[in-house]
């Protein structure tokens, strides 16, 4: 979730003319109250956070690395520089079409899928996909329309060896993996 929101945010940033820059994921996990750190949150209630406990402001990876990756976070370290400004979020149409036209214009989508499924991807367009549980946040980049099956191509956070160098794609148009379920964007 935390990789989620600030992957939106770093594209929303830098979409509004400013440098990319990596944003602090240890921050959302170790600060923000209204979700359970290392255990899971939601994209728009951290998003949420930010405006309402941080001004809308978030620090830089440089200055607050991501530490938490076996599970354990220890505990807040704010303050902090801020480096890129949140003033809320949008929440964009649960429908993929929609999800794509808004996504061509508006860049990288925050969303939260079911990835039950997900562990053991090694390639290829993921077409039988549970739409049970939403588990886990990731980050629409894009899409391949042209492709004989549509998809998504989707940035997930559990490394460069997993999947399509940390990538999946999902087939689109029929809710694989409940895809639809919170697609949300920063407004920067």
């Amino acid at each position: 979730w935390a990789f989620s929101v600030t992957g939106n945010i770093e594209g929303q940033w830098f979409l509004a003319g400013n440098n990319l820059t990596s944003l602090s994921e240890q921050e959302l996990v170790a600060c923000d109250g209204t979700s359970d750190g290392c255990n899971g949150g939601f994209t728009g209630g951290a998003m949420d956070w930010l405006v309402q406990t941080q001004g809308g402001w978030i620090t830089s990876e440089a200055d607050y690395p991501y530490v938490s990756g076996g599970g354990y976070s220890p505990g807040c370290q704010l303050p902090k520089p801020h480096v890129a400004q949140i003033y809320g979020h949008h929440t964009v149409a649960s429908d993929e079409n929609q999800m794509a036209a808004y996504l061509a214009v508006n860049g990288p989508l925050s969303i939260c899928v079911d990835a039950s499924t997900w562990q053991h991807y090694t390639g290829g367009i993921m077409s039988d996909c549970p739409s049970w549980q939403v588990d886990h946040c990731v980050l629409i980049v894009g899409y391949n329309f042209e492709h004989e099956t549509p998809f998504w191509i989707v940035k997930n956070s559990w490394a460069p060896s997993w999947g399509i160098e940390g990538y999946v794609h999902v087939k689109f148009g029929d809710n694989q993996c409940a895809i639809t379920s919170s697609p949300i964007n920063a407004i920067v």
